[in-house]
């Protein structure tokens, strides 16, 4: 009796490890296994593409900053010829 009983449960064990239900079960895990790493993929996929975002947004801006300094030194040198021209003209009127 007690045989009749082990054998029962070792057969009904295995019938349910390796049943539409274990299948089932072990569909479930793999799939949840896969979205996971879909989401951990997806989540580094957003990460990157919010910088690649952020280093176009900051190349532009370098660029936009890089011509508003060429601006600013062609008008310093401007200035500064007109400075050096006015001090000439004031010492030459000083003298006169």
């Amino acid at each position: 009796m007690m045989n009749e009983n082990v054998t029962t449960i070792i057969i009904t064990a295995i019938s349910v490890i390796f049943g539409a239900g274990g299948w089932k079960f072990y569909e479930f895990l793999i799939r949840n296994k896969r979205e996971q790493k879909k989401d951990d993929l997806s989540e580094k996929t957003i990460y990157r593409d919010d910088l690649i975002l952020r280093v176009e947004k900051l190349e532009k801006d370098k660029d936009v900053c890089t011509n508003s300094l060429m601006d600013m030194k062609v008008m310093v040198a401007s200035l500064s010829v007109k400075v050096e021209f006015l001090e000439k003209e004031n010492e030459r009127l000083k003298y006169k």
